[in-house]
């Protein structure tokens, strides 16, 4: 039987039972910190984005290279060839939040429908030269361009100014910019 008990404990005891617990807890601390940095998935979407071109009967907009380099990474991409062209690609903001930007040659009030997820007319948005059509609800804001062969929506939970940025930064790619 052992002669150990708690009446006859030492202060080493305790001195290297608490060093163990606080040696664990540093350990624990360090790995938190070093993997708090947020790491969000990038995806490319340039070769969506040749599809597109070389499907589409339209001018083909995508987002200008600037933004990436402001902080803006690409998180998803979709194409569709079959009937109408579409072509969405989504960001994470600079700012934490997300934009999806969405062209198509289908018709301009489904596509819209779809992106916009009942937003409701707020009014217009200059927007570089053009005039934006804007829509909100309580956690969604859209702008939309209608065009005479395309309807270009840039929409998200993002705020209007960010909106705003990524339908700035979009521009003509390859045949669409030289014509």
């Amino acid at each position: 039987m052992s002669k150990y008990s708690r009446s006859n404990a030492t202060f080493k005891n305790y001195a290297v039972s608490l060093g163990i617990i606080v040696a664990i807890v540093l350990a624990m601390a360090f790995v938190v910190a070093t993997r708090s940095g947020e790491h969000i998935p990038s995806v490319d979407y340039r070769p969506d984005l040749r599809v597109v071109e070389e499907a589409a009967d339209y001018p083909v907009a995508a987002p200008s290279p600037q933004l990436e380099e402001q902080g803006w990474t690409p998180t998803s991409t979709t194409v569709a060839v079959d009937g109408p062209v579409e072509w969405s690609v989504g960001f994470a903001t600079a700012e934490d939040s997300h934009v999806m930007f969405t062209q198509s040659d289908g018709d301009p009030d489904d596509v819209v429908a779809e992106r916009a997820r009942g937003a409701e007319p707020a009014g217009n948005v200059s927007v570089g030269t053009r005039e934006w059509e804007h829509l909100t609800s309580a956690d969604w804001s859209a702008l939309v361009l209608r065009e005479e062969d395309r309807t270009l929506v840039v929409a998200g939970p993002a705020d209007l100014d960010e909106l705003a940025h990524f339908a700035n930064g979009l521009e003509l790619t390859g045949e669409s910019a030289e014509s």
